[in-house]
């Protein structure tokens, strides 16, 4: 029969495409199209990943854009899936122990990881800019345990519209902190660290090393769209984010997941540089915070 996350895909095929603005968003707001295509190419793509997410399928069909062209970066696409898989698995495991868990997505764009993971107990918001939050409203139906908060992560005082996070708390930024300047990404590990909540705390996030920034041309997706990474890990004392009150968990790879020639490549790479070219760090908040 159908599974859940089918379900959660017929769920978002009822609304009819009313054809939603993504002429209005900026560049790098456009990059949410580049995850969201691998998440809806996975199942032909790469079968043997074993990843489907019907709801990205039903919300690509929404949207009515050609995602073909992505398909010319098999390996940025491969790369996204297994990001994906990552995060998925590091807040299963969390939820596993705290299954009515907040979980909090920043710059969550068109992510469709509440459908993939929800255990029908968990409390989910969603942070994003106007032009996203409202493209995301045209495309994702109401939900009881799903809130949409507009703000960007960047402007002073955003996690005050967050409400009332009572009990532990998980938050994910994917595909985010590597257009923030140095700066707001501190900012951010500090505003995280004492947002009030009613139990543990984790954050993952995805980051390249510092050679990266101004790198974003080498990859054809984001030359075309024209984004620019501003922020890399300069050694593995940065992954904390400044921020004594988040202790590092462990940090995980994304790219040497594919396998030849990556997993030559990248360990050699980071045994110079100390820190993965590309990779997921997953903090925790310090009990006495």
């Amino acid at each position: 029969g159908p599974t859940a996350l089918d379900r959660a895909g017929a769920a978002l095929t009822v609304h009819p495409n009313t054809g939603p603005p993504l002429a209005d968003l900026g560049c790098v707001e456009q990059t949410l199209l580049i995850p969201l295509a691998a998440r809806v190419l996975a199942r032909r793509l790469f079968p043997n990943q074993g990843f489907a997410d019907p709801a990205a399928e039903a919300i690509a069909a929404r949207l009515s854009c050609d995602l073909t062209p992505f398909e010319a970066d098999r390996d940025m696409l491969r790369g996204l899936i297994e990001r994906s898989l990552v995060l998925d698995q590091l807040l299963r495991d969390f939820l596993n122990r705290h299954p009515d868990a907040q979980v909090l997505s920043l710059g969550s764009g068109l992510s469709t990881q509440f459908e993939r993971l929800d255990n029908g107990r968990l409390h989910w918001v969603d942070v994003d800019l106007p032009e996203v939050a409202d493209l995301r409203r045209t495309l994702f139906p109401p939900h009881p345990r799903r809130r949409l908060v507009t703000a960007s992560v960047t402007e002073a005082g955003w996690t005050s519209k967050l409400g009332d996070l009572h009990g532990p708390m998980f938050v994910v930024a994917e595909g985010l902190l590597m257009y923030l300047e140095r700066a707001q990404v501190l900012q951010v590990a500090r505003d995280l660290a004492e947002v009030p909540r009613g139990g543990p705390a984790e954050f993952a996030y995805d980051y390249y090393c510092a050679q990266m920034i101004g790198q974003a041309w080498l990859n054809p997706s984001l030359r075309r769209l024209g984004a620019e990474f501003k922020w890399g890990m300069m050694g593995p004392e940065e992954l904390s984010l400044g921020e004594p009150r988040w202790c590092v968990i462990d940090t995980y790879p994304v790219m040497e997941r594919l396998g030849w020639p990556y997993d030559l490549l990248w360990p050699s790479y980071r045994f110079v540089t100390g820190v993965r070219p590309y990779g997921i760090a997953h903090l925790r908040l310090l009990e006495n915070a």
